[in-house]
């Protein structure tokens, strides 16, 4: 059985941070997402299944008014064997014409093939 590497784990990292910093989070999870997928928001229920967590997306933009994405700042990262942490700040527009940003730190771990098996998202 082969052991996806640090380094590999951290090109496909950065593959998948270069889609988010410009907005298409959606894509990201498309791509880098196992069928599978386990995430989980904080300490709530995890979710299993690529389409769950997209269709979890679609509604947190829905139910906040989702206007225009304005940035992904990446800040700092960090990778161990075939997990990785990275930490991010979000800044939307949302309908009523309000700016906010959401600062999440997000917890990854990846399969041999370079795809996501667990993501989990903690927020202040």
């Amino acid at each position: 059985m082969q052991t996806v590497t640090k380094t590999e784990v951290k090109e496909v990292l950065n593959e998948m941070l270069g889609i988010l910093r410009k907005g298409r989070m959606t894509e990201g999870q498309e791509t880098y997402f196992a069928d599978e997928v386990v995430t989980q928001e904080g300490n709530n229920l995890a979710l299993t299944g690529k389409q769950n967590a997209i269709e979890r997306l679609n509604n947190f933009r829905e139910s906040i008014g989702v206007a225009e994405f304005i940035s992904y700042k990446i800040g700092d990262v960090a990778v161990e064997g075939n997990t990785s942490f990275y930490d991010a700040v979000l800044t939307l527009k949302l309908n009523n014409g309000e700016t906010i940003s959401l600062e999440q730190v997000v917890k990854t771990i990846w399969n041999d093939d370079g795809k996501i098996v667990f993501e989990r998202y903690f927020h202040s």
